[in-house]
């Protein structure tokens, strides 16, 4: 889990995170002395829970839970206070708990335990960033690899979409000035291992997809901005701003192909806009026409349903003659 501690007292914080040590060893712990610095944590990634002091300088702790509500609904609220009396205002916000300092270390157990959104129950996914530097995600948090080389076989592994990559290519691309030896074979056997417990300790297993001197991953299971581009996704091209992978140099080959693509889909929407407002004015015109000149000729002869047929074709080949 990762948990948010909100006080403007440093020793109050101190003393609640050493108690959440004890209680949670393995959870990740943020601390905030200020309520905007609390909201820029908040706004950067998920947070499973958030331990607010209610007497804080400015906005205080129930005004700040109600704006962390809004920004992450799934993040539960636990409220640290001096003064019973804020009971009830609390719980009418549906916080997940409720701890009157000093909060001792029963306290704190028995809110964890008794979450409103347990962790277990978020989904976990594996969400991976290519625009920009290269980052990978899981459950919403930053993946954090042991090796430097492990996370750019990955990197690599992701710019091939899924393409089956063999050895020689995979050390090519990671150490492109060395030759090709034994010990390097050994170093991409040790980088392959190192990066598949790097995952399963993530809980994501079955990404790579492992042959005889061979590997790729299964694109299905991960979500990507390079591969909602490539989608066509409207709002993925739009968001593109040229960078790509920015932190290796191999991948300067799909940077250059995804500015060439974000260029035509640009030149593409102009000239759809130019096409759309053509056809509003050839519509117009066809219009104003049938009713100034070939109205009062045909009305007399054809019916008035074929009439309103006839009147359909022309707007129909106003539209498509562009």
């Amino acid at each position: 889990m990762k948990i948010l501690v909100v006080d403007d007292g440093q020793l109050a914080i101190n003393s609640l995170i050493r108690i959440l040590c004890r209680v949670a060893p393995d959870c990740d712990y943020i601390s905030a002395m200020t309520t905007d610095d609390a909201l820029t944590w908040l706004r950067q990634g998920p947070m499973d829970a958030a331990f607010l002091n209610l007497e804080m300088p400015g906005m205080n702790g129930l005004a700040l839970a109600r704006m962390i509500q809004k920004i992450q609904p799934r993040c539960n609220l636990i409220v640290v206070t001096e003064h019973p009396e804020y009971a009830l205002e609390a719980l009418q916000i549906f916080v997940s708990g409720f701890l009157l300092k000093p909060a001792n270390e029963a306290d704190v157990r028995n809110v964890l335990e008794n979450l409103r959104y347990p962790a277990e129950d978020v989904p976990a996914g594996v969400k991976v960033q290519c625009f920009g530097n290269f980052e990978v995600f899981v459950g919403g948090r930053p993946l954090s690899f042991k090796r430097s080389k492990s996370k750019e076989l990955l990197a690599y592994l992701v710019d091939r979409n899924g393409a089956t990559c063999t050895n020689g290519e995979m050390l090519a691309v990671l150490w492109e000035d060395k030759p090709d030896t034994a010990s390097l074979h050994s170093h991409l056997r040790n980088l392959i291992f190192d990066l598949s417990h790097t995952l399963e300790d993530a809980g994501v297993r079955g990404l790579l997809v492992r042959g005889r001197s061979t590997l790729a991953i299964d694109t299905s299971k991960v979500e990507c901005d390079y591969y909602n581009f490539l989608r066509g996704d409207r709002s993925t091209i739009s968001s593109y701003r040229g960078e790509y992978m920015t932190q290796y140099s191999w991948a300067e080959v799909t940077r250059s192909a995804l500015r060439q693509q974000a260029a035509a889909s640009q030149k593409g929407g102009v000239w759809r806009k130019h096409s759309l407002r053509l056809s509003e004015r050839v519509f117009i015109i066809v219009l104003l026409f049938w009713r100034s000149a070939l109205s009062p000729i045909v009305s007399p002869i054809i019916s008035s349903d074929r009439l309103s047929a006839v009147r359909g074709v022309f707007i129909w080949c106003a539209i498509f003659s562009v």
